[in-house]
């Protein structure tokens, strides 16, 4: 079983977001959403994420945010070299929420609307319009015996409500987590 994190950052707005990379994606540590209803962006740069083992090859992270009530899902490889690889920047499947089971793969359970009690899963798959793609891994550093990383990335989803599987939604966001493997 996948267990989740409970995270506390704050929401920034629009106009506090830090300038987005040549890729788009804002250089600084954040986790962003958005559906037909609401989005946000949600500064990470104090949440220290622990790996969690998912399987021989694979470690994930997860959190819960505490201000949106979203909990995402990110595998990538135990193996640290293994993350350094040029070929991980691409797309990936996005997984049915909590069904992770390969590398760089993303998922996802948030609100319908902002302030809902009603909940959207990612609905599992890899195509032009579900995806996770890697734009960039960087080693920055070890601590104790982990080599540490940040993984930025986008992704773009269909979900659909729990209890309700007709009601379908796009989401799309970004993200850059710094997190955590085994030094080889």
């Amino acid at each position: 079983m996948i267990a989740a994190l409970t995270f506390s950052c704050d929401v920034l707005d629009k106009d506090k977001e830090d300038d987005p990379a040549p890729d788009g994606i804002s250089e600084s540590l954040h986790f962003s959403f958005k559906t037909p209803d609401w989005s946000r962006h949600i500064d990470c740069t104090h949440l220290d994420l622990p790996s969690n083992s998912l399987d021989k090859q694979n470690y994930y992270v997860s959190a819960t945010s505490q201000s949106t009530n979203n909990t995402f899902f990110l595998s990538f490889p135990r193996d640290s070299s293994a993350m350094v690889n040029p070929s991980n920047l691409k797309r990936y499947a996005i997984a049915e929420y909590t069904d992770n089971d390969g590398p760089f793969q993303f998922s996802l359970k948030l609100p319908v609307k902002e302030g809902s009690t009603a909940r959207m899963v990612s609905k599992g798959g890899l195509s032009e319009v579900s995806y996770n793609e890697i734009t960039a891994i960087k080693y920055i550093g070890r601590e104790g015996s982990s080599a540490v990383f940040t993984i930025k990335g986008k992704y773009a989803m269909t979900a659909y409500e729990i209890n309700n599987s007709a009601n379908e939604k796009p989401v799309t966001g970004t993200f850059h987590f710094k997190v955590k493997t085994t030094n080889k």
